[in-house]
């Protein structure tokens, strides 16, 4: 089995330790076994909406292998404020949609976990990386895109949707992108939804007589 890189291992190490920093939480999103004592592993028939209700900004969840609705579960902890990382051998998500993506098997979680915690108390080492804009005007540092997930529709036409995002939920315009419903993703600038983001496809993951064929 190839050895995750040592880049991928320490960001997605980070990432867990401003969590703990942070007093928030650390998930583990697995559709198989992983034996994490003492954090918490969401591993029912609908992960995104048992994550939905227990993560908050600042958590970090660390999501495990291949299931139809992991990708659209990754799409979505942006909008929640959770860093989403990845930890697989095959199958690995599109480009963007996680944080970081480390590959190996389940054993890597424990792996990131214990450098997590030799960097917990490393302030240097968590740290958010700084870029420096030089131009006179700086569009993204102005009023990038944000990512929301509505919590909400509109109850009358013109009407806020109340939409959730790394901030809280927040009222939102929406009319430059129509009706929309909960679960749709949007991406807001300036107070306004300017585009719904499509969510990714399902994983396909092969059957068991499938893989043994």
């Amino acid at each position: 089995m190839t050895a995750a890189p040592a880049s991928d291992l320490r960001i997605a190490a980070v990432h867990v330790a401003r969590a703990w920093a942070l007093g928030r939480s650390v998930h583990v999103v697995s559709d198989a076994p992983v034996d994490v004592p003492t954090i918490s592993v969401v591993s029912g028939e609908d992960p995104c909406a048992e994550l939905r209700s227990a993560a908050r900004t600042g958590d970090a969840a660390i999501v495990v292998g291949a299931f139809p609705d992991r990708d659209r579960l990754l799409a979505r902890l942006p909008a929640w404020g959770v860093a989403g990382i990845w930890v697989g051998s095959s199958q690995r998500p599109p480009e963007g949609v996680a944080t970081v993506c480390v590959e190996g098997g389940p054993e890597i979680v424990s792996r990131i976990l214990v450098l997590a915690e030799d960097l917990r108390h490393d302030a240097a080492a968590l740290e958010p990386a700084v870029v420096e804009c030089t131009d006179e005007v700086c569009v993204t540092c102005s009023d990038e895109g944000r990512l929301g997930e509505v919590v909400a529709a509109p109850p009358v036409l013109f009407a806020p949707a109340r939409v959730r995002t790394a901030d809280g939920v927040e009222q939102i315009d929406v009319t430059i992108v129509g009706r929309v419903s909960p679960g749709d993703l949007v991406l807001i600038h300036a107070g306004m939804a300017i585009a719904t983001v499509p969510l990714p496809d399902a994983v396909v993951v092969p059957t068991r007589s499938a893989v043994m064929s």
